[in-house]
């Protein structure tokens, strides 16, 4: 009786990590399917909803995101090992949020870091 239930929650188990492995594969592919537009365009609807940015600043978050969305994609495509990208990545992302300093407003650019900082937390809390 015990040994069947082991089973069954072993089954269990293994069912819900192949779902959960499928929906980030998906989201992953799906990220990885999208053209830099698709993506720029993405981000600057989420930067526009969060940080209530007003015409000039779409204007410009807009273009930054393209260009950085441009920048990234040969980099998402490549070969290379996955901790080399994560590096480059990183650096351009770095290199944008300083431009986007540049481009919001004092409490518009803290909440932004704010929301990043939380969803990197997210994403290692997940890894646990």
């Amino acid at each position: 009786m015990i040994l069947k239930q082991k089973k069954q929650c072993l089954l269990f188990v293994a069912a819900f990590i192949c779902m959960t492995f499928a929906n980030v594969t998906a989201q992953t592919k799906k990220l990885q399917d999208s053209t830099p537009e698709q993506r720029a365009k993405m981000m600057t609807a989420w930067m526009t909803s969060q940080l209530a940015l007003n015409a000039k600043q779409i204007e410009q978050v807009s273009a930054l995101d393209l260009q950085y969305a441009r920048k990234n994609d040969p980099i998402l495509q490549s070969n290379e090992s996955k901790i080399s990208k994560f590096k480059k990545l990183k650096a351009l992302q770095k290199e944008k949020s300083n431009a986007l300093s540049q481009i919001l407003d004092a409490d518009q650019y803290k909440k932004y870091q704010e929301i990043k900082d939380e969803m990197i937390q997210n994403i290692k809390n997940k890894r646990k």
